[in-house]
Formats: C-alpha cells, structure tokens, sequence
C-alpha cells in the first residue's frame, strides 16, 4: 500500500465488556442553543487504522483555523480502543468530548452518548438545515447512528430514505453520532487477466460463452475454478475462514445475497442464519474450497492473509473492505472493482465509525460543531485525499466527476453502491461473542468437520444460550 495509514480492516476483536453504562446528567448549556464559552481545546478519543486516523489528523489544522479551538486527538488500536470507550463510560469520565464508536458497541453504548436531535434543528449550531443529513447514504446513516435507546435492539423502519430528524423522532428514534468512515465488502478482480486474449479464449472454449466479471455466485464460482491454473501458481479466488469477524462477514453477505437476512439474528431474536439460506450460502462457501478454487491455509485465513494473496498476485480475485495494491513483483497487474456477486439478492456486509458526543461533557455544543465539520461533505472530500471511505453520497458524486485516479475512482465508484444496499450487523449488546459461534460455523463447514447444515443448527443454540445470559427474551426459550 502506499499509505500505510489506510483503512486496511474492520476488525473486531475482544469482549464487551459486561459494564454498567448509565448516562448522566447532561452537564453545560442547553442542548440546541448558543455554542456557550469556546474551550481551549476538545478532546477525541479515536481509533488507528481501523478508521483511517492519518485521515481526521491532516484536518486537524483546517479546524483549529476555522474554530480558534485546538482539537487533541487520542488514538488507540482497536481492542485498546474498545476497553478505553467503555472505562471512560462506566466512570462517567468528562475528559473526552467526542468518542469514535463501531457498530457494534453501540447498543451498548447509545445510554452514554448525548442525542443529537435538538442539536441538529438548531440554526445557531448549523450552517445548513439539520447539519445537512440526508446527504449521508441512508443506510449507512440509519444502520450506524439511529436508535431507540429504549429498545436498542429495533432497527428503523424505513432506512432506505434520505434522513430528516423529524421522521426519526416521530418513530420513536434518535441520533446518536454522524457517520464518518464506512466499510463494506466489495470484490477486487486482475482486469489484466479477464481482459488477456488467451484467458478468454480458453474460457469461451470450456465454457462456451465469454469470460466476463462474475455477478453471480454461479458464475463467481465458475470463473474461480477456470482460473484456478497451478502452472502459473494461481488460484481463483480467496475466502476468509479462519476463526474470526472476517468469516461471519464473508458468511453474511452470502446469506443476504442467497435472500437471507444478514442481520443474522433479526429484531425478532430469531436465528435468521440458520436458515436454507444460509445453508446454500455455506455450501457455496464449501465448494470454492473443495474445488481448490483458494489458496492453501484459506480456512485459518483472516482478511489480512486475503488481501496479501491477492496483492501478490496469487489470486484472480478476492472480496475485502479497502482498495487492494499489487505487488511490483506482479508484472503488468491492473486491478478493478466490481460488487460482490449475488444471487436473490444484494447485501454486502458493511459497517462503519461514528463520532458521538460523550454525555458527560462540558462541551457538548461546540463538540457538536466539531463532529458536524469533521463529517462534512466538503471535509471528508478533503480525507480522500489519505483514503477515507465516505459516508456521504455527494463525496462519491464528487470523486467520479473529478477526474480522479481510474484505479481509486473505480473503487470509490464500487464502495458507494456497494453500500447503498448493504447490510450491517444485528444490534445485540454481545456481537462479538455471538459472531464468534457463527465464525466457529463457517470454519467446521470450511474445513469439512461438520455439514453446513449442522454447523448452523449448533451455533444458533450457542447464540440463543448467549443471548439469553445477556438479559434477552428470546421466543421459544
């Protein structure tokens, strides 16, 4: 990669912590109204690459400049992210103004971060009306800052429409923080072998029609086992099937792709993946593994091991969350993007970073005007420039008309409809242990220790056993 900041992963590792989080009283003026006495300084607790923080530090000087406040930012890897968020939370702490939250702690986070309504129907907090939400891609907006605090496990009706804080908080809603960096997996693919004479010629021969990107789960497993081709020591394609988050969301996207529900548990707490579509999923899983359509190790592989294998040229195609960069080694290697292949239906996995306010600060106007610049559209086109992933639709309007880069825009191109249509996780207080069991799943029906079906029939009575520890009621238990 050229940039070694870039927003390689989405990566979740670790507990939640089992910590009582109780929002406090909100503290300085009153929400919505003047900004109040300008501080010295406001405090960010941030995360490393995961949400591309070499991006948010190059607009540090644009903002002390336009506020006259100086932004500190405290960065953290991930897993010392997540404990640090949670401590701050369970000591009512005041000492960071502006949390970066992931998806999946939000549910149990939400009590603890300051909702924004009132903030974004102010004039005097606004250069435009709302802080200009429905310029955010509305499932990212809905799926990473909207909730009901008092069941956060609901997702919003209607996430297909552009936001208005109106018909939020007439269902019963709120936002909670602004999207700022947003992840989903899309498909990298070596143009310079889809578009090679003597590759397509060999495969409208074994196949009798053209060789062209797959669109199709079909079609993706057909085109990886053509050019599964051992003389030149390359492989298809790439699965991610190690024990880990990257396999619940390489299994979820073919879920929602197969006409599951990708939440994999619905708002319901019923066991949406283990499912017939979810079995279809695995066993299309299964068989771009037994047909030696993947590189050796694929089922102890992590998005990581992926990305190198494609990066160095081993494979004709792979599915990741950021843009891919070949090897020099690689001669006359050209990368293009493509959605994920479907089959009933389109639901990339996605996630993404918000920035929230902390409850308990005595900041909380001015830390609102913060994360409203910081997600701006015309700041987050400025993080482009080291990678940022967009959470607004004018971003990536703006980065296709612009000329840019061929490579970089069609990944950009690709990432804005990949998420579009995505689908994010279920909005459990536990995530990580209960995608852990479905992780445990895709690996024994990877590896051939267990049947698909019976893989998933085991990791539901492991999730609904989780689910029932952390205080749900779930139907039929």
């Amino acid at each position: 990669m050229k940039n070694s900041s870039r927003a390689r992963v989405l990566k979740v590792t670790g507990p939640l912590f089992a910590l009582s989080l109780v929002a406090t009283a909100c503290g300085g003026p009153e929400a919505g109204g003047d900004p109040g006495a300008k501080p010295e300084t406001l405090r960010v607790l941030y995360t490393t690459a995961e949400a591309n923080a070499a991006a948010l530090q190059a607009q540090v000087p644009a903002f002390e400049e336009k506020f006259g406040v100086q932004l500190e930012i405290d960065t953290q890897p991930y897993d010392a992210l997540q404990q640090r968020v949670f401590s701050e939370f369970a000591s009512s702490s005041e000492h960071y103004d502006i949390i970066a939250v992931d998806t999946p702690w939000a549910p149990a986070l939400v009590g603890n971060l300051e909702p924004l309504s009132e903030y974004l129907t102010s004039e005097e907090l606004n250069e435009q009306p709302q802080g200009a939400i429905s310029d955010f891609i509305p499932k990212v907006f809905f799926d990473t800052a909207v909730y009901d605090a008092g069941d956060t496990l609901k997702q919003f009706p209607n996430p297909n429409e552009p936001a208005d804080i109106e018909a939020i908080t007439a269902e019963n809603f709120d936002v909670y923080g602004l999207p700022i960096q947003s992840n989903v997996s899309v498909m990298a693919y070596r143009k310079d072998l889809f578009e090679d004479p003597e590759q397509k010629e060999a495969f409208r021969a074994e196949h009798g029609r053209e060789l062209t990107v797959p669109e199709t789960w079909d079609e993706y497993v057909e085109v990886a086992k053509f050019f599964t081709q051992p003389d030149k020591n390359l492989y298809g394609t790439t699965v991610m099937a190690g024990v880990g988050e990257w396999a619940t969301t390489d299994f979820k996207t073919m879920l929602a792709s197969y006409g599951g529900d990708g939440h994999l548990v619905n708002d319901k707490l019923e066991m949406a993946f283990d499912s017939p579509e979810g079995v279809e999923a695995l066993e299309t899983y299964r068989e771009l593994i037994d047909s030696g359509a993947v590189p050796p190790g694929s089922t102890s592989a992590s998005w990581e091991e992926t990305a190198t294998s494609f990066d160095n040229g081993l494979t004709a195609m792979t599915t990741n969350f950021h843009a891919l960069e070949l090897s020099d080694t690689v001669e006359g290697g050209e990368i293009a993007y493509a959605p994920v292949p479907q089959a009933e239906a389109a639901g990339p996995h996605f996630g993404t970073w918000m920035l929230g306010i902390n409850a308990n600060s005595n900041n909380k106007e001015w830390a609102y005007q913060a994360i409203s610049w910081l997600t701006s559209s015309e700041t987050q086109q400025a993080m482009t420039e080291d990678q940022l992933h967009p959470s607004r639709t004018s971003v990536y309007d703006a980065i296709s008309s612009e000329g840019a880069d061929p490579a970089e825009a069609a990944f950009y191109e690709t990432l804005g409809e990949s998420l579009e249509v995505g689908v994010g996780r279920p909005r459990v207080t536990n995530y990580t242990e209960i995608s852990h069991e479905i992780a445990v799943a895709v690996n024994k029906a990877a590896s051939g220790d267990a049947a698909p079906e019976a893989a998933l029939s085991e990791a539901a009575d492991r999730v609904t056993s989780l689910l029932e520890q952390a205080g749900y009621d779930v139907p039929g238990n």
